[in-house]
């Protein structure tokens, strides 16, 4: 179950990734080309928003199965001893990486909205 899980979100954060990278095409085109309407703008930042939230999604489900994994194993704990590897998982604290994976999300996004606005005044 666990490695039918890891495949579909690796998929996932992969098809995000590719998703991501035509937002910033989408972007890039919008901020070269005079003459974009407003409607396109907002069709554009829509995109985006949507695209981010996928990519943070994927980012999530892997902390989120650890988070899972830790608390399996500290209640597995409770019954019978458990690996040094599996008290690390219990041990982790996933604040760190959920930050960085919101930083990381709204660097990506805030690059994208700065592409498609910035160019407003024709």
């Amino acid at each position: 179950m666990k490695a039918a899980y890891t495949n579909n979100n690796a998929l996932y954060f992969i098809g995000s990734i590719l998703a991501v990278s035509l937002g910033f095409r989408l972007a890039r085109r919008i901020s070269n080309t005079t003459g974009t309407t407003i409607i396109v703008r907002l069709l554009a930042t829509t995109y985006c928003l949507c695209t981010t939230f996928f990519m943070y999604s994927a980012l999530l489900a892997s902390l989120t199965m650890l988070s899972d994994f830790s608390w399996v194993f500290s209640q597995l704990s409770e019954i019978r001893g458990i690996s040094p590897i599996s008290q690390k998982i219990i041990d982790s604290d996933t604040t760190l990486p959920r930050l960085v994976n919101i930083l990381f999300v709204l660097s990506v996004l805030g690059l994208q909205m700065i592409y498609i606005w910035s160019n407003t005044e024709e």
